[in-house]
């Protein structure tokens, strides 16, 4: 008997700067900054790790976000 395949949509594509773009990145005291796109390896390690922000409010948003797992991750730490 032949087996049905589904099909699934593409993975979603992620927003990646064009070189000169801005884009905001989450710092390790939790302040948002702005950067320019010149494609470095900054760059893209930032972008790789999910941490490249096309708008302040987004980047502002997985703060606070990322704020609640740490928190709930020392909580449950003995």
């Amino acid at each position: 008997m032949a087996r049905l395949h589904t099909q699934r949509a593409p993975a979603h594509q992620r927003w990646l700067p064009q070189p000169g773009a801005s884009y905001f990145l989450i710092l390790g005291d939790s302040t948002i900054k702005r950067f320019q796109w010149q494609g470095t390896d900054f760059d893209y390690e930032a972008w790789q790790f999910g941490n490249c922000f096309r708008v302040w409010k987004e980047a502002e948003q997985a703060r606070d976000k990322i704020k609640e797992v740490l928190l709930m991750v020392q909580q449950d730490s003995p």
